[in-house]
């Protein structure tokens, strides 16, 4: 499509007329529109317009000048729009629709909601709370800039205030932060906004909220939830087991809470229900099992809006529980509605569109904005998966950011990655997808910056109990399924129109069913661990060598005797480039050992006997499947979770520099994080078992996963 003309505009404006002055409705949609072709002189003298529909063309920017100053709907959905301030220039407008705009993200949705003061509805939902939250936002970050001025001014002579002018505009977008990451593209540009206005005031007055009126249909946002004051159970208070799993017969049991005053403070701060099946309150039973944290490469926030044509399912609920140290009688149930976005089907590959979309027309994204707290300095967004959702949550405030339900599924496992995709005009963006895996043998990848799932793998005809993206290729991504296979993919890099042309690698063939992946961290793209139901095993995964489907090379046993090998291996991971921490292999105890040592001694056997060195005490439980996880940030500690609910938290540093012989008895942990109980449906939680527990880099954050359907969040003091 060229640029437009005017004979093109009175064809498709209506109410028909020779005179472009009389148009007041417009329909541009479909014609493969660039930014170029909206040339501003010509539509301009569309005086009358108020209705607009520019969607499903190739769109990255509005130009600044088009003077339809009395437009009221605007319609730009599936565009690729990067910014939203273009839209200032539609002081009238009512009703617009962004969908389908993956470059988009929720900042660019609160900017939307301050730059046009009336309106009413975004992608067909009601704007009110939207408007609300902006206008909460912009009082408070008000206050604080005009807190960081004066700060700033008492510092400084009257000289050098003056001239300090530009510095402080610098200084408050760098030091003044207030909400969750994915709120920070809009803060610092607000901040920016507030401090340049104080400037050029003076510093006599700064407006508290820089909002013109709302309609009278806006309603005040709710006030924030409550926190909890975040104190310890009593070590008196009992614990039951869940019903699900056997219990253990053992009788014996670790009570360790801490060993002294040095270690970091763990508090309790977040209880979520956000897996419910059907969105039920009442669901305490709904099985969680995987959740990863966003890596810190995230480039873009979280987008909140709705895609497609799938058609709406009801609103969803997250029930936020509150929790009671001891025998406290704090015992409300706090449920936020939310759901003023929710997704359609999934968006595919042309040349499978017809088969995906039978597999994923009842998909549903949801997408969330509520109250918001102070930011951090690394990554607090984390993934969980379990029953037929994944949700995206902002560890800090507790927020569920993102939920994507595929019916009939059960998630097991999630994985993230980061991707960098050019556009159609040449401009390149990153991307961070989430990959999720489960019983239907699927794996569906899901871009969350923008809210949509935009390919499916049908990667195994049996479930799929775990994957991993590889450390060093970031569209390498390895499945292991209850099939007894590990197939590495190459998803390669989504096209312009964000569909996925995946192609497999490698195929491995096991004998027991893969559990846990771990790609060995000297050597990511030579070999593979991986614990089984029959043990640990290891895989050439060189892409240079002929052989495209390949057997187990080494199986690794931690103990001599007729029952060294076959025993199942549930939990692996590295500690740092050297030490492994693996789980399963025997009741009790966690076991730390040396790769480098081991496989030095491999020589050409096929069975090869770890070097350990050092073992930790655990849960003597006979359960099975409590995944255990490392700090990624290479700070030493590895974490585990038990059939009561507790928390095992080790800082192995101290361990793995004590000179040899290393004790020969299990190391007792750092400390244990008791179960808080938090209350549900008027009676407190205590039948739980915590499937994984992750951190994110710096060990700020601790998430846990229950089989209670409860999504608990510790944060480091």
């Amino acid at each position: 499509m060229g640029p437009l003309s005017a004979r093109l505009l009175m064809q498709r404006g209506r109410p028909k007329s020779d005179r472009l002055g009389k148009i007041r409705s417009l329909d541009l949609s479909g014609l493969k529109l660039l930014s170029e072709h909206l040339d501003p002189k010509l539509l301009s003298r569309l005086k009358q317009l108020q209705e607009l529909d520019l969607s499903n063309n190739q769109l990255e920017t509005l130009p600044a000048n088009l003077g339809l100053s009395h437009l009221r709907v605007l319609r730009c959905a599936n565009n690729q729009l990067g910014d939203v301030t273009a839209l200032c220039q539609f002081p009238q407008l009512e009703e617009l629709s962004l969908e389908g705009n993956p470059f988009l993200t929720v900042s660019d949705n609160l900017k939307v909601s301050f730059l046009l003061p009336k309106l009413r509805k975004v992608n067909g939902k009601d704007a009110s709370s939207t408007c609300s939250q902006v206008e909460n936002l912009n009082r408070e970050l008000t206050s604080r800039v005009t807190a960081h001025w004066e700060k700033f001014k008492a510092a400084l002579s009257p000289e050098e205030a003056e001239k300090a002018q530009a510095d402080f505009v610098r200084s408050a977008v760098r030091d003044v932060r207030y909400g969750p990451e994915s709120l920070s593209e809009f803060t610092q540009w607000r901040v920016r906004m507030i401090s340049e206005e104080l400037v050029a005031s003076g510093g006599i007055q700064v407006r508290e909220a820089d909002i013109p009126e709302r309609p009278p249909k806006a309603t005040a946002a709710r006030e924030p939830r409550a926190k909890p004051a975040a104190l310890k159970r009593p070590d008196d208070t009992p614990l039951s087991l869940s019903p699900n799993k056997r219990v253990c017969t053992s009788s014996s049991s670790a009570h360790v809470e801490g060993s002294d005053g040095s270690q970091p403070t763990l508090e309790p701060l977040h209880f979520l229900q956000c897996h419910s099946k059907n969105n039920s309150p009442r669901d305490l039973e709904t099985q969680l099992w995987a959740c990863a944290f966003e890596p810190a490469w995230e480039e873009g926030m979280s987008l909140v809006g709705r895609q497609g044509r799938a058609r709406p399912r009801g609103r969803s609920r997250t029930s936020y529980l509150d929790w009671a140290p001891g025998n406290a009688t704090c015992r409300g149930q706090g449920l936020s509605e939310w759901g003023a976005w929710e997704r359609p089907p999934t968006r595919c590959c042309k040349d499978r569109k017809k088969e995906l979309q039978g597999q994923t027309s009842q998909n549903v994204f949801i997408g969330l904005i509520l109250n918001t707290g102070q930011a951090g300095a690394t990554s607090q967004t984390v993934a969980t998966c379990g029953g037929e959702a994944v949700c995206v949550i902002d560890c800090q405030t507790g927020i569920v950011l993102h939920k994507y339900k595929a019916p009939g599924e059960e998630f097991f496992s999630v994985a993230w990655t980061a991707l960098t995709v050019v556009t159609q005009a040449g401009h390149k963006k990153r991307w961070s997808v989430l990959a999720a895996a489960g019983l239907r043998g699927l794996v569906r990848l899901l871009h969350v910056q923008a809210g949509f799932c935009c390919g499916v793998i049908r990667a195994h005809k049996k479930a799929i109990a775990t994957l991993c993206f590889s450390p060093t290729h970031e569209t390498h991504l390895f499945t292991a399924s209850y099939d007894k296979r590990i197939i590495l993919w190459d998803l390669g890099v989504p096209n312009h129109d964000y569909e996925f042309q995946a192609s497999q690698l490698l195929t491995l063939d096991t004998t027991s069913i893969p559990l846990r992946l771990c790609p060995v961290a000297s050597c990511p793209d030579t070999y593979l661990l991986a614990g089984c139901e029959g043990g640990c095993c290891c895989w050439d995964v060189r892409l240079d060598q002929p052989q495209k489907r390949r057997v187990c090379e080494v199986e690794f046993v931690f103990s001599e005797g007729a029952e060294a090998a076959g025993r199942r291996v549930d939990g692996l991971a590295f500690v740092n480039e050297d030490v492994v921490a693996s789980k399963g292999n025997s009741l009790g105890t966690i076991c730390l050992w040396s790769w480098s040592q081991t496989w030095v001694g491999r020589g050409k056997q096929s069975t090869l006997a770890v070097v350990v060195l050092a073992r930790l005490q655990w849960s003597p439980t006979k359960l099975a499947y409590f995944s255990l996880s490392t700090c990624p940030a290479g700070e030493g500690i590895v974490l585990c979770g038990d059939e009561e609910g507790n928390v095992w938290v080790y800082d192995v540093r101290h361990i793995l520099t004590q000179p040899s012989p290393l004790p020969a008895a299990p190391q007792a942990p750092t400390q244990i994080l008791k179960w808080p109980q938090p209350w549900a449906l008027g009676q407190m939680v205590t039948k739980t078992m915590v499937n994984t527990v992750v951190a994110n880099p710096t060990f700020t954050y601790l998430t846990a996963l229950t089989d209670s359907n409860i999504v608990a969040i510790w944060k480091r003091q």
